[in-house]
């Protein structure tokens, strides 16, 4: 018998955006580098770390997913999202914690149109001969610092990014209501590497839930691709199985 998630989304309704269920949006992104660092978490209580909606993985892992645009219809920018590992059923998806985006226009964009949960912060992304590293600055203080080390060359089909799964609120005759927003992003490759993980800081309080320790190291990419990010086509409801709770936009 799977494990059902058991998080109270209450508590996280005040910093969760709004978003417009139209429907259309789609962000096409060219030349786009990729980076994502996976660790295994330390948790007593998988249960608690996803909502109703969702079924946690045993083991849970965290996954840090750097994005660095070189362009994009509202210029270059940074996004760096935590996530934890989940399923909807048997599909395996990604349970948005909280992102991070260095340029305002694009973190509005994608908090209202996809649900990302944002916060201001510095992003800085090097790729390096040995090693790609991340570090965001928040608060005058690194809150993340992960990296890719002895980057070796594979193929883009052994790289996955499972749809994400984000905390949401959207306008309907109820006035405001709490939605998990499924995003999937289509990704065309051009070159990946795969290394060995690093993670020498991690503030999980500031990204918004100070019960994640990463513990193990699992694996860590490097991708250059171009991101298609799909207009919103399922929302559900966080606090029953998504098996039950899911609707197609536009029918809720």
């Amino acid at each position: 018998m799977p494990l059902a998630g058991a998080l109270d989304v209450g508590p996280l309704l005040d910093q969760a955006p709004e978003v417009r269920l139209a429907g259309d949006d789609e962000l096409r992104i060219d030349d786009v580098d990729i980076l994502q660092v996976i660790y295994e978490l330390g948790a007593s209580d998988v249960e608690a770390l996803v909502p109703p909606a969702l079924n946690p993985t045993l083991p849970p892992v965290v996954s840090f997913l750097v994005y660095r645009a070189k362009d994009s219809a509202f210029g270059p920018f940074s996004l760096v999202q935590v996530r934890l590992s989940a399923r909807a059923g048997v599909r395996p998806r990604a349970f948005l914690v909280s992102a991070c985006c260095d340029n305002p226009a694009a973190a509005q964009a994608l908090a209202t149109s996809w649900g990302f949960r944002m916060q201001p912060a510095e992003i800085q992304l090097r790729r390096l001969h040995h090693r790609v590293e991340c570090q965001v600055i928040a608060d005058r203080r690194p809150v993340l610092d992960v990296a890719l080390v002895n980057p070796e060359p594979i193929s883009g089909h052994d790289v996955q990014y499972p749809p994400g799964m984000h905390l949401a609120r959207a306008r309907d005759d109820d006035g405001s209501t709490p939605y998990i927003v499924q995003v999937e992003s289509e990704y065309e490759f051009r070159r990946a590497d795969r290394g060995r993980p690093g993670l020498t800081t991690f503030d999980a309080a500031w990204w918004g839930d100070e019960r994640l320790v990463p513990l193990e190291p699992v694996s860590a990419s490097f991708t250059a691709c171009n991101v298609t990010i799909h207009p919103v086509r399922y929302i559900c409801n966080p606090d029953i199985p998504a098996h039950e709770g899911t609707v197609k936009v536009g029918t809720s």
